[in-house]
């Protein structure tokens, strides 16, 4: 029963994720729909603006504001979607820190238990278990941390070597 359960929350924190993943891509989409509609707007007031320029006899002033008054609304509609977007993409990097701390912790937790072990069955010392699993916590209470090296060295901002040496002064 112990494995149905982990495989159904595993189940659930999968379609969590596909779920907000899908929101923030369908309110990118909106955003980028909203935007080209947007364009062609900018582009008729850039048209207008030229019209006018180069009448520069015309008497009339130069207004769109009936242009203004029409994107007025989509303008406000993008600040709307572009403050849900930031909310959403919390949302999910909030989610996978929360995953990957629980599987730091599900590490730190198996390893114990193999430690546990391997002491019980006298493969281990003493010593060798208090260092051992000394470390392991080391890296769990580190975990935020660690997982920021690890994002530099994703985004390629630090190299190989600096990741193992950050990596290593973390864990002394």
């Amino acid at each position: 029963m112990d494995f149905f359960d982990k495989t159904t929350k595993v189940v659930r924190e999968i379609g969590n994720v596909t779920k907000e993943q899908t929101e923030l891509a369908n309110l990118k989409i909106q955003k980028a729909a909203i935007e080209k509609k947007l364009e062609g707007q900018y582009a008729e007031i850039g048209r207008r603006y030229v019209t006018y320029i180069a009448d520069s006899f015309r008497t009339v002033p130069f207004d769109v504001s009936d242009i203004l008054d029409a994107i007025n609304p989509d303008l406000e509609k993008v600040a709307e979607i572009t403050e849900q977007i930031a909310q959403k993409d919390q949302q999910v990097r909030q989610h996978s820190i929360e995953k990957d701390r629980k599987k730091a912790l599900d590490q730190l937790e198996n390893e114990k238990r193999k430690l546990d072990r391997a002491r019980d069955l006298d493969v281990i010392t003493a010593e060798e278990y208090a260092e051992k699993l000394e470390k392991a916590q080391k890296k769990f209470d580190n975990f935020e941390t660690l997982k920021k090296i690890q994002m530099q060295y994703e985004m390629d901002i630090i190299t190989k070597e600096e990741y193992e040496e950050k990596v290593r002064n973390v864990l002394q």
